[in-house]
């Protein structure tokens, strides 16, 4: 018999053992499968919870800072009480930018909570007014409509953006481009509907609330002649941390803040807001990159204890087979052919139930589908290693059986 024959009475051997130990072989497959599936399904839940953090820095702004008005004092001792300082005005965001920054894109804000009325429905809701660059640097796109131009803001027209979750409490009607709505009183245009986004890392709601040219904002509704907030695009994240310092220091100036005085603004970046973000993401992609690796040795722990009972419940086969002439390499590759086999079926099988429990778990938790080939390929391979190495040790155990004890076993 050549060494070819050998081999392929071997492997038929092998799977006629496969067929006739159906539970057992079902039980390593099982093993097999549940550790693969339970890797992929856990990097791939990180890896959706990563993509929508990176998501919602994206929409947050990456490369904006905020000057950002303060509290004028904290009512007994609480902070968050006082009102809001009037100091940062229109000559503060026109001087920023011709000392500073120069030609960038940037929005100063105003807000307030304001009376909406359309049709018979109202409701309280945040009125924001804001420049054309705002949703720009905000990645943020409208599901109808238009967005309101810079000749809006220069004539205060009465437009207005809605929110997704304000379009849905105040309309029935999917098309509400062209509606009418009254804040306090004053009737606006709906000129378009914003995209739905969710909470932001800051936990705002943008989708509640509803935005007017600025201009509009601050004469036709709320009277006023100062900001909120200042955005400002800066084109190089490095230079930011610069920014931020020149524009403190020139505001400062120009509100005559002595170093005994605190401060009437504050500055701040979204760049320790994303830091953290993403720390905590990484963090928890590793933890749970090590509950897959746990999940896959497991698994092949388990593969290990029943091809050792395996070894154990064949001994009288193996040292009959060796009495008859197979040899020790004869009866190792038998064990690692049926090892091979069982492994390769579990890990196809691990990597579609991985699939499914990926759509499940993401489904639960509202999260984008994402499979990670990549991910499901390392897997795989380390699962196929362990598994053989697991069932490779008795393997080695059983070539290494004495035929005679072997028959003698009980």
């Amino acid at each position: 018999m050549t060494v070819w024959k050998t081999y392929f009475y071997l492997m038929q051997s092998s799977l006629r053992q496969l067929r006739r130990y159906r539970l057992r072989s079902a039980l390593v497959i099982s093993c097999a499968a549940l550790g693969v599936a339970g890797a992929i399904t856990a990097v791939n839940y990180a890896s959706a919870g990563r993509n929508e953090i990176l998501d919602k820095i994206e929409r947050l702004g990456t490369n904006i800072v905020v000057v950002s008005a303060k509290q004028s004092r904290a009512v007994a001792g609480r902070e968050r009480t006082g009102s809001i300082v009037t100091t940062l005005v229109e000559a503060d965001y026109l001087a920023v930018r011709r000392e500073i920054l120069g030609d960038v894109r940037s929005s100063a804000m105003i807000s307030a909570p304001l009376r909406l009325k359309a049709g018979f429905l109202s409701k309280v809701s945040p009125v924001v007014g804001v420049e054309p660059d705002y949703f720009a640097m905000k990645s943020w796109a409208l599901n109808a409509g238009a967005f309101f131009s810079r000749e809006d803001v220069r004539r205060s027209s009465r437009v207005a953006l809605l929110g997704h979750n304000v379009a849905e409490d105040l309309y029935d009607s999917t098309n509400v481009v062209g509606a009418r709505l009254f804040i306090n009183r004053v009737p606006f245009e709906v000129i378009g509907v914003l995209e739905e986004r969710g909470p932001g890392l800051d936990a705002t709601n943008e989708d509640g609330r509803v935005y007017v040219p600025l201009t509009a904002a601050m004469r036709r509704l709320l009277s006023v002649d100062y900001y909120d907030s200042i955005f400002f695009e800066i084109p190089e994240i490095s230079d930011m941390r610069q920014a931020e310092g020149e524009i403190a220091g020139l505001l400062r100036v120009r509100h005559r803040i002595s170093a005994y005085r605190p401060d009437d603004f504050q500055v701040q970046s979204q760049r320790e807001l994303i830091d953290t973000q993403l720390a905590a993401a990484n963090r928890l992609e590793f933890l749970v990159s090590w509950i897959g690796l746990s999940a896959l040795v497991v698994a092949g722990l388990g593969i290990l204890a029943i091809a050792w009972i395996a070894v154990r419940e064949r001994t009288k086969e193996i040292g009959t087979r060796r009495a008859l002439g197979a040899t020790k390499s004869d009866i190792f590759f038998q064990f690692v052919f049926e090892a091979v086999v069982l492994a390769l079926i579990g890990i196809g099988a691990g990597l579609i139930l991985g699939w499914w429990a990926t759509q499940f778990t993401v489904k639960q938790a509202q999260l984008d589908f994402v499979f990670d080939n990549e991910n499901a390929i390392i897997a795989a391979s380390i699962a196929f290693f362990l598994n053989i190495i697991f069932a490779g040790w008795p393997a080695i155990r059983a070539a290494r059986l004495d035929p005679i004890k072997a028959l003698q076993h009980e």
